[in-house]
């Protein structure tokens, strides 16, 4: 009872704010914008339906989009959004172009692969020369791809091979299908549909050709991270650290409840749950947050797109100014 009056306050407002839910707590941080696609592959619908940001204290605002990533990319520049997730060859062709926007986390392995027609003839990489290949073209899975083959097998896919141009995965779907062309170049959870159907058989995975033309027997290129924009970050530096830890714990959601995963990528993408299921035991791995072994194969890919054409930028020749100015590192 002999409490001073300054301390009774202090030991009330403890007590209370102790009393308090922990989001309530963190109210404080404000709203953010995540938007990401609905084909992104990428555990971010598990940070959505799960509110993964909203249990961190954010007034989290999802977004889901569909179709290519160009769109996306343009919310961001737009600043009608605050943070997406995106191809990471994408992101630093944006940020070259002049998109004021910092790569904070990793979210997927690459998720490319040739698929070869069934019955075509096609038992390896070196078979596709002068075959016909349906491709979108002005993807990164198609460069990144292209680059790997040419590296690691000293051919050009756009030169040696019969490239027929798709507009979209269902585009490429259908050439196949219909034997329109020998093979496909995508990503999942597309090849994984052809492959269940029996209409397809993996010829390489993505991460193969990686692992071929670059000699990196470890370590997981990326096709999906996570990009926040630089003025947003700026003023809420907090969303990077709690961005990376909702996607630790999207990723413990993907391999230690597989079901609820599944059940919540179904709910987004539309997809049947077979092709569901079999898209999951596919995936290379889920990634999250930038350790120092993810952000050095990163640099990789960054040299390798610029030595095969699709990045352009100086900056991408000096290891130390992309982790300065591409990354941002809690």
């Amino acid at each position: 009872m002999n409490v001073g009056r300054r301390e009774f306050l202090k030991t009330g407002a403890a007590a209370a704010l102790l009393g308090t839910p922990a989001v309530l707590r963190a109210q404080g941080k404000g709203k953010v914008r995540l938007a990401y696609l609905q084909l992104g592959w990428a555990a971010t619908e598990i940070i959505h339906k799960e509110d993964l940001l909203g249990k961190r204290g954010w007034q989290a605002e999802y977004s889901i989009v569909a179709g290519a990533p160009g769109p996306l990319l343009n919310q961001l520049a737009s600043k009608n959004v605050d943070a997406i997730d995106m191809s990471f060859a994408l992101a630093a062709k944006a940020f070259e172009d002049g998109v004021p926007l910092k790569v904070t986390g990793v979210a997927t392995a690459v998720l490319g692969a040739i698929v070869a027609r069934k019955g075509a003839g096609l038992s390896k990489v070196e078979d596709l020369k002068g075959r016909r290949i349906a491709a979108i073209v002005g993807t990164s899975t198609f460069f990144d791809i292209r680059a790997l083959t040419l590296k690691g097998y000293g051919f050009d896919l756009q030169k040696d091979t019969q490239i027929v141009t798709a507009t979209s995965p269902p585009d490429m779907v259908t050439l196949l299908g219909k034997k329109d062309v020998d093979a496909i170049i995508a990503w999942q959870p597309i090849t994984d549909a052809v492959v269940f159907r029996g209409e397809g058989v993996y010829l390489a995975k993505q991460i193969d050709l990686w692992r071929k033309a670059t000699g990196r027997p470890s370590g997981f290129p990326v096709h999906v991270c996570y990009l926040v924009h630089a003025d947003f970050l700026g003023k809420n530096p907090a969303i990077a650290k709690d961005l990376n830890d909702a996607q630790k714990d999207a990723v413990d959601i993907w391999y230690n409840k597989p079901a609820r995963a599944m059940e919540i990528v179904a709910e987004v993408t539309k997809l049947p749950k077979d092709v569901i299921q079999v898209a999951h035991r596919e995936t290379v791995r889920m990634l999250h947050g930038l350790p120092d072994e993810q952000v050095d194969t990163l640099i990789a890919q960054l040299k390798i797109n610029k030595e095969f054409g699709f990045l352009k930028s100086d900056v991408w020749d000096s290891p130390d100014r992309i982790r300065r100015e591409f990354f941002h590192r809690v």
